[in-house]
């Protein structure tokens, strides 16, 4: 009798794999497996993360599964996973796999793929998937025969070693041989005589905090508590320290906002910040750097008069006692508060009738209590809500920064509200960035989440056609869409949706929705006008 064929082995074998990987992430703590599965393998990974107690949450698109699952694992500090199919699965789940990169997020992608004991009949949905995805994860490897425990917790091992990012699994049960050796950790270095040594000498030091600092808050919160040291935070250290401290100055992004602070500095402390965050702005600061990570800063956005790397929490405890400050009472606050009056002058008008952004923006601050998270998407609206958006804890403002990728709020606020069932996620999306996703409306619906959804709705891709004004690029329909009534699509998935005209109607709206059980959507026709005062006034010159 001839040898069975190894197609006929593969059910048993997948189901193995499928353990393994439903094994690691129960193992990690990771609660809950995203995706949009195919056929075969896909089936056998769901099954078993199900019956490993893992919730699976079925999306509509690969991308937005993405985009949940590395939400869900900032959320929550462990890696998750989403599962899709070869092919066209895989193909689709490229930009929310480099969305988790650049964001530094955990990340499993799990790839059903052609396997290679029938590579040579099949071409159909066949890619060469570790090379598609290999530019935008820090690992890829095969999941076949040899050892799939061992390699699953080696992929979640590299997700979470700094800088995190995703990995990928490509499931073949068909397949042999060791997987690639994973990238070493990083070993610490740095001088810490030398660091304490420029604290000490320093009057008016400034603290900058970036993704990396997210794991270190309360470090980070005992080092400046009770005195006037400003703190700026990039977008995804939103938090870190409480916008209700008089510490909390405002935004680091690169851009004129934060240069007033930053010019008064005798040091700049940068802790965790990663250049992926920063606008393209030159680098025109006096004042020496010193740069504490869990990664080494590779950019040369500024040059680091000193810099360690590893420990981060631990050194941050011991510069503490040379940290020395004479800045003027509540500089920090003043500076925000600046800040904010800037964009309630440059987008308080709005000629056209429509709501101005900076008015619903407030609008929904007013009406969620304090505390509420969101999720803010790519575009012009992003100027102001990042800004105004009050935070007191990292988790309670989530964007897409490193990526800045369209169509991240809707996904991300799905995670946001499986990650905090208690609470109700807000998100603050453009019509560009929501008809990216709109499917992802239904497993709102579906799922019964309590997220209100605010639309700022004009029809144009804002921030874009701002930047096409100067060049005189194209005319104005490059850059604008038919009008859409998002309510009456939404309506279409099942969802309670309303109008509103202003920001007291949006206030109403989204006070009524933290009653509701499900989710909410609020269609604002939004007059974009005052987009270029409010650009000119966190970005102008310097």
């Amino acid at each position: 009798m001839s040898a069975p064929r190894a197609s006929l082995r593969t059910a048993g074998t997948a189901a193995e794999l499928a353990r393994a990987v439903a094994a690691g992430l129960a193992e990690a703590g990771s609660g809950t497996v995203f995706g949009v599965p195919g056929g075969g393998n896909n089936l056998e990974l769901v099954g078993a993360a199900e019956a490993a107690g893992l919730r699976f949450v079925l999306a509509h698109g690969e991308g937005a599964a993405a985009i949940m699952a590395a939400t869900y694992a900032e959320l929550t500090g462990v890696p998750s996973a989403c599962v899709v199919t070869r092919g066209p699965g895989a193909a689709s789940v490229v930009n929310g796999v480099a969305h988790a990169l650049l964001d530094r997020q955990p990340l499993l992608v799990v790839t059903d793929t052609v396997g290679a004991a029938d590579r040579v009949r099949i071409s159909h949905q066949q890619l060469d998937q570790p090379a598609l995805l290999g530019g935008v994860t820090k690992w890829s490897a095969v999941l076949g025969g040899d050892c799939p425990e061992e390699t699953v917790r080696t992929a979640l091992a590299v997700a979470r070693q700094p800088r995190p990012g995703p990995v990928h699994l490509d499931f073949d049960p068909g397949a042999s041989g060791p997987a690639p050796a994973p990238p070493a950790p990083l070993p610490s270095s740095g001088d810490m005589a030398a660091a304490a040594a420029l604290l000490a000498r320093a009057h008016r030091p400034v603290l900058l905090a970036g993704v990396g600092a997210r794991p270190f808050e309360a470090a980070l919160r005992a080092l400046v508590r009770g005195t006037q040291v400003p703190v700026l935070m990039t977008y995804k250290a939103k938090g870190v320290v409480p916008d209700s401290w008089p510490n909390a100055a405002g935004l680091l992004t690169g851009a004129t906002a934060e240069a007033g602070v930053l010019r008064a500095a005798d040091l700049i402390v940068a802790v965790g910040v990663d250049a992926v965050e920063l606008i393209p702005n030159p680098w025109p600061y006096p004042a020496a750097v010193l740069s504490l990570g869990e990664w080494p800063e590779d950019h040369p956005y500024f040059e680091p008069a000193c810099e360690l790397v590893g420990e981060t929490g631990a050194r941050l405890g011991e510069l503490a006692a040379h940290l020395r400050e004479d800045w003027p009472e509540e500089s920090g606050r003043m500076a925000r508060l600046e800040v904010a009056a800037r964009l309630e002058r440059a987008g308080a008008e709005s000629p056209s009738g429509g709501a101005s952004p900076y008015e619903v923006v407030e609008g929904a601050r007013r009406g969620a209590p304090p505390g509420s998270p969101a999720t803010v998407d790519a575009g012009a609206h992003m100027l102001v809500a990042m800004p105004l958006w009050d935070a007191e804890a990292p988790g309670e403002l989530l964007v897409s920064s490193g990526l800045a990728t369209m169509g991240f709020a809707l996904p991300a606020a799905i995670a946001s509200a499986l990650a905090a069932p208690g609470r109700r996620t807000v998100c603050l999306t453009g019509d560009g960035g929501l008809e990216m996703q709109l499917a992802e409306l239904e497993t709102a619906v579906r799922l019964r989440l309590p997220i209100t959804v605010v639309v700022f709705n004009d029809s144009t891709l804002s921030l874009i056609a701002i930047k096409q004004r100067p060049q005189g690029h194209g005319g104005a329909g490059a850059v604008r869409y038919r009008d859409s009534d998002f309510a009456a699509i939404a309506a279409g998935f099942g969802m309670e949706a309303v109008h509103a005209a202003g920001g007291a109607e949006v206030t109403a709206a989204v006070q009524r929705s933290m009653g509701a059980s499900g989710p909410l959507l609020v269609d604002v026709r939004v007059d974009p006008s005052s987009y270029p005062q409010i650009l000119d006034a966190i970005r102008g010159a310097r």
